[in-house]
């Protein structure tokens, strides 16, 4: 379907992925996959905007359509995760770059416009924050990650860790956990078992399991997801999940066993997953974006990463403007506590439903 101009709707998976392969600005979160398993879960309508030349994408600009009655109609770039916006063949000269840009955020309000979207949301959108600045867009929010430079070798990275991580990690090692890679679905349901058990200490609403049964499915036939579990007496008690894409190594998701924190299993897993990128020749670990001054802040500054803030940013396509999901506004923190005293049952069945309207 065409958009605007030479902007069309795209189909072919294989080309789209072709783009995302060559641009190193690209994130796991800019393949088709991810689009793919979020529509198969939640219903979403996928707009994924491309524009081409002579058979070649010069640039590709993925959406997500979210209905929600609480936070609006909106198109996000991209859900769930901390990366989205344009991606732009490398070999463009300057002035291609900026009409590249141009159309794609010209097809993308118009999209937005037709289907009724109150505004329009890109999450760090690399270099092309004067692109979008030009298309009235505004920063919304600010979050940071943490990437480690994997290219130091093993040696050298351990160094890096700060001392409190460390001694986490050596007290892991001597605590007879055992590491396994998950490779069939009651792994996989292990790892669920332990992330409704963090969703509900932490007092959020938990996916669907058919998210991640859709993520590990189209992602595991390429190679680019790793979920990693901690057993304890043959005890599922921690996992971690990230993506790999590009020689970047992105830490999506992790969950644990309360009970168990004292043997500190999450340490011992994201130590294994960063000897392991550096034995594999990554570049580097994306250790997934945060507020500044948290507790998961403190815990991700430990690991020896740059500190590299993400920016989000917004275009309101109506005179009304609507507050973004923000969990640490006063009225979250209330839901928060009293979904944490719902029974997991409870939450499983009508968590997907409200996360799913958030697209946090």
């Amino acid at each position: 379907m065409n958009i605007a101009s030479d902007v069309f709707e795209c189909k072919d998976a294989e080309q789209w992925n072709r783009l995302i392969s060559t641009n190193h600005s690209a994130s796991a979160y800019h393949l088709w996959e991810w689009g793919e398993a979020l529509a198969k879960t939640y219903g979403y309508r996928k707009h994924y905007l491309a524009i081409a030349r002579n058979n070649e994408f010069d640039g590709v600009f993925p959406l997500i359509y979210i209905k929600s009655q609480l936070f609006g109609t909106r198109l996000i770039s991209l859900p769930f995760c901390e990366y989205g916006g344009m991606i732009l063949r490398s070999e463009l000269a300057p002035e291609e770059t900026e009409q590249t840009a141009r159309s794609l955020l010209s097809a993308s309000a118009e999209l937005a416009r037709n289907a009724k979207a109150e505004y329009v949301e890109v999450r760090e959108p690399q270099s092309l924050t004067e692109n979008l600045q030009a298309a009235k867009y505004n920063q919304s929010q600010q979050y940071v990650t943490f990437r480690i430079d994997l290219t130091k070798g093993k040696e050298q990275l351990w160094k890096c860790l700060d001392k409190k991580t460390r001694n986490a990690v050596r007290k892991a090692e001597k605590s007879g956990l055992t590491l396994k890679i998950t490779e069939e679905a009651k792994q996989l349901k292990d790892y669920f078992g332990l992330y409704l058990q963090t969703q509900k200490r932490l007092g959020s609403p938990p996916h669907s399991y058919r998210l991640f049964q859709n993520l590990f499915e189209t992602f595991s036939k390429s190679g680019k997801v790793s979920i990693r579990i901690g057993y304890y007496k043959q005890r599922p008690i921690a996992g971690v999940i990230v993506f790999m894409h590009n020689g970047r190594i992105f830490w999506w998701n992790n969950a644990a066993d309360a009970r168990y924190r004292r043997l500190d299993p999450t340490n011992l897993l994201l130590w294994n997953i960063i000897e392991w990128g550096a034995e594999k020749d990554f570049h580097v670990m994306d250790m997934g974006r945060t507020r500044k001054d948290t507790t998961i802040y403190h815990f991700k500054s430990g690991w020896g990463g740059n500190e590299v803030p993400i920016h989000d940013y917004v275009c309101f396509l109506t005179q009304k403007k609507r507050n973004l999901p923000d969990p640490s506004q006063m009225r979250f923190r209330y839901l928060s506590k009293a979904w944490s005293r719902l029974p997991i049952s409870l939450s499983q069945r009508i968590g997907p439903k409200i996360v799913s309207g958030i697209g946090l």
